[in-house]
């Protein structure tokens, strides 16, 4: 059995142990991204130099131990014949805020969907009752939208999330209601969600047709159309979408009002 260290974080006081565990024994988060080939091999290569000497950090979990932070070091590890590994093992209540917390800045808004509502749907599955706005799920997820953002990504891969952000930002927060009701809500608000995105097309079409179409079109067809740009207080969904979808059926009917042309 591999010796362990048992002490305590000097500035919350919460317990953590430093062992070693068996590759076998250690399992890599779903949703974290894969490491690229040329970070693994300057990760290898500096291993080689310097040895392992930073532990990954992990929890216990199904007789195993997941890794929360520490992907890239691990698969380098293993690429270089490791079969057992330095950890630190932290408290189970801090993974999933780890989680949020512990990925790579580069990360694109699709892809912090998709570990926000993977995240999200263990929670659901473990507590379908906890309300969405409860501190452990406002902490895991950090920011509602990315999970409506999830759910439609999930339906339509070409959803460009990115445009759309600053409305959702506006009128998209944790709802006061059980994560079982909560997700259903979160589904109906995607739909919605990829209804206007078919408006805005439909607008994009119709400036290809005058031939004044261009490659910033559907951010600026969007700009337009934002009702919550003068908004300083958080804005009701259905409201803000109503607003937006009226504005997007105006502009497919009139296309040249978001290139600033008068309406004959």
């Amino acid at each position: 059995m591999a010796e362990e260290l048992v002490l305590r974080d000097p500035l919350k006081r919460q317990p953590l142990t430093v062992t070693s565990v068996r590759a076998k024994d250690l399992a890599v988060i779903g949703h974290q991204r894969k490491p690229r080939p040329a970070h693994l091999k300057a990760l290898s290569a500096s291993m080689e130099r310097l040895g392992f000497v930073t532990p990954l950090v992990t929890v216990e979990r199904d007789g195993g131990y997941l890794i929360i932070d520490g992907q890239h070091r691990y698969q380098a590890g293993l690429e270089l014949g490791m079969k057992e590994f330095p950890v630190v093992v932290v408290p189970e209540r801090l993974a999933r805020r780890m989680m949020s917390l512990n990925v790579e800045q580069a990360l694109n808004i699709r892809e912090r969907s998709t570990i926000a509502l993977s995240i999200y749907r263990e929670m659901l599955d473990e507590s379908p009752r906890r309300h969405e706005d409860h501190g452990d799920v406002v902490d895991a997820i950090e920011t509602a939208h990315l999970l409506t953002l999830g759910l439609a990504y999930e339906k339509s891969g070409r959803l460009a999330g990115s445009a759309f952000e600053p409305i959702l930002k506006k009128c998209d927060g944790f709802l006061d209601a059980p994560l079982q009701d909560a997700y259903q809500t979160r589904q109906a608000r995607a739909q919605r969600l990829l209804d206007v995105a078919k408006q805005v097309k439909a607008v994009e079409d119709a400036l290809k047709a005058r031939g004044s179409w261009h490659s910033m079109a559907r951010y600026q067809i969007i700009s337009y159309a934002n009702p919550t740009k003068r908004a300083r207080k958080a804005a009701d969904f259905d409201k803000t979408f109503d607003k937006l979808s009226s504005a997007l059926a105006d502009l497919e009917r009139n296309p040249q009002k978001v290139l600033g042309e008068r309406v004959e």
